[in-house]
């Protein structure tokens, strides 16, 4: 796993896949959920993790088939990885997001 300083990292169980997600920030702060291109995973933010981790709580999760998330045999169109972001946000108890994206995650 890459280091990036103040970065966590889990597993969580979402609409049936196993995706990697890592987390820097106050569990207290603002949720803001950042989803990386192609081909990438969350080390795409590694940047931005300095400079806003100390005011907000940074969520950076591996979509399907990327980085450290299960990569199944279906599931990789643009209706599925919404279905997949929708489904990760349940799991860790958010109802609202600030989000972030660029190119294919955006």
């Amino acid at each position: 796993m890459p280091y990036v300083e103040g970065v966590e990292h889990r597993f969580v169980e979402a609409g049936g896949v196993r995706f990697h997600v890592a987390e820097a920030g106050p569990a207290e702060g603002t949720p803001v959920l950042f989803l990386h291109g192609f081909p990438q995973h969350w080390y795409a933010w590694r940047h931005v993790v300095p400079l806003l981790a100390g005011r907000h709580r940074l969520i950076m999760p591996d979509f399907r088939g990327f980085g450290w998330s299960d990569a199944p045999y279906r599931g990789y169109d643009t209706g599925t990885r919404a279905d997949d972001v929708l489904a990760l946000m349940d799991a860790l108890g958010l109802d609202r997001v600030l989000l972030v994206g660029h190119e294919w995650g955006a």
